[in-house]
């Protein structure tokens, strides 16, 4: 819009420049031949310069140097000055369009002083002020016209450069939306995929630890009612023995069969915490199976859920192994958080073991499964037994929900 107005501009002074030069040729024939070169010497300086004005500085400044001069002869030359004074309004176009503000309105001030000289000199002071202030007043009027003009065309540049930038910032925040779907998408995938290799691996250690413990239990059981059901026709004083080692057996595989359902169980881990969970576990032992446990807890937990969820299972099987293998009714479950780090210890005064035995019983007494949660944390396990003194097992770990917690607080 502003570029048409602009234009519009340029033809309506164009005309008004012609008009003006071809009333004086019609009206006055004095010194016709002057003026006729000169009016066409600016004529065709008027419509040439937008080829060169632009082009160099020095092209511009002495095309408007000659263009004045021009005027300046045609008043001196000619009593008819308030004819030649029309002619400076298409050159303060000219310099408001291809100069900046300030230096137009400087340079219009000087067309305008000029003015006022071949004003004074020409028609006098009685006829030429009247003359001064009109031509004056038409000057700045076309500048100012032309400068809103220009602020306006600027301001839609500015805006349209503006719009396609936020177009652009649209098309880039779209383009990463999309990024960010996909990057979910996938991370969705890999998270099935690490839940679904979660609960394959727990299948699979559940189904070890059927094997392992259930499986070769109920074995024995049968190979001690075989051994009971020869012995009762050979030798019925030994068939008492082998019935308490059935019931023996049969108590195990109870107690290990109970502990596996209650690991297939939702424990209250995620939604309590680790401390509750293990209060609610120690609650369970002495109703089912009348172990005592003594929970001692110092320090707070900072606990992550696959690591609350490990160290349950971990006092879970310890526990465990007290009812199974111990034969004693009280055991101690102490742990302690402190500086990042995790300590847990399962004691008993039962009837131990030789350290020997660990290897060829490990399977039996689970404690691979907790190996396996220890060393999926970092940590390390130790277990210190001896025959009727009691057994001991040590865990000590590195919390990452800790360690995470002081990478990311600033430095004091």
């Amino acid at each position: 819009m502003a570029r048409r107005t602009l234009l519009v501009i340029y033809i309506a002074t164009y005309l008004l420049t012609t008009a003006t030069i071809v009333r004086y040729v019609v009206r006055f024939g004095d010194y016709r031949f002057w003026s006729i070169t000169l009016q066409s010497g600016y004529l065709i300086l008027l419509f040439s310069s937008p080829f060169y004005i632009r082009r160099n500085r020095l092209l511009s400044g002495c095309y408007f140097f000659v263009q004045v001069v021009i005027i300046c002869a045609l008043s001196l030359i000619s009593p008819s000055v308030d004819y030649w004074t029309a002619l400076f309004v298409p050159l303060v176009v000219q310099v408001m369009h291809y100069y900046t503000q300030r230096t137009g309105f400087l340079i219009t001030g000087l067309f305008t002083a000029i003015m006022v000289v071949l004003m004074l000199l020409g028609p006098g002071p009685s006829v030429g002020l009247p003359l001064i202030f009109i031509n004056g007043l038409g000057y700045f009027l076309f500048a100012a016209f032309i400068a809103i003009i220009r602020e306006a065309e600027a301001s839609r540049s500015e805006a349209e450069v503006a719009r396609k930038e936020a177009e652009a910032s649209n098309e880039e925040i779209r383009r990463q939306q999309l990024e960010l779907q996909s990057a979910l998408r996938q991370l969705q995938t890999y998270t099935t995929q690490a839940e679904e290799l979660a609960v394959l691996q727990e299948r699979n250690r559940l189904a070890r630890n059927l094997h392992d413990s259930v499986t070769q239990t109920i074995f024995s059981m049968r190979l001690t009612t075989e051994a009971a059901n020869m012995l009762l026709e050979q030798n019925p004083g030994r068939v008492g023995a082998e019935l308490e080692k059935l019931q023996s057996l049969a108590k195990s595989a109870l107690a290990e069969m109970r502990s596996l359902i209650f690991e297939l169980r939702s424990t209250a881990v995620t939604a309590l915490g680790l401390v509750p969970a293990l209060r609610q576990l120690v609650v369970m032992l002495e109703r089912q199976y009348g172990l005592k446990v003594d929970l001692r807890v110092n320090g707070e937990p900072q606990l992550t859920e696959s690591e609350a969820q490990r160290l349950f299972r971990i006092s879970q099987e310890a526990l465990n192994n007290v009812v199974k293998h111990a034969q004693t009714d009280k055991a101690v479950l102490s742990i302690r958080f402190d500086n990042g780090r995790v300590l847990l210890q399962v004691e008993d005064q039962g009837i131990g073991f030789a350290p020997e035995d660990i290897r060829a019983e490990e399977g039996h007494m689970g404690l691979s499964g907790m190996q396996e949660r220890v060393d999926a944390m970092g940590g390390t396990m130790t277990v210190d037994s001896h025959p009727d003194q009691g057994t001991r097992v040590t865990v000590e770990v590195t919390l990452m929900a800790e360690e995470k917690n002081k990478s990311l607080s600033p430095d004091v």
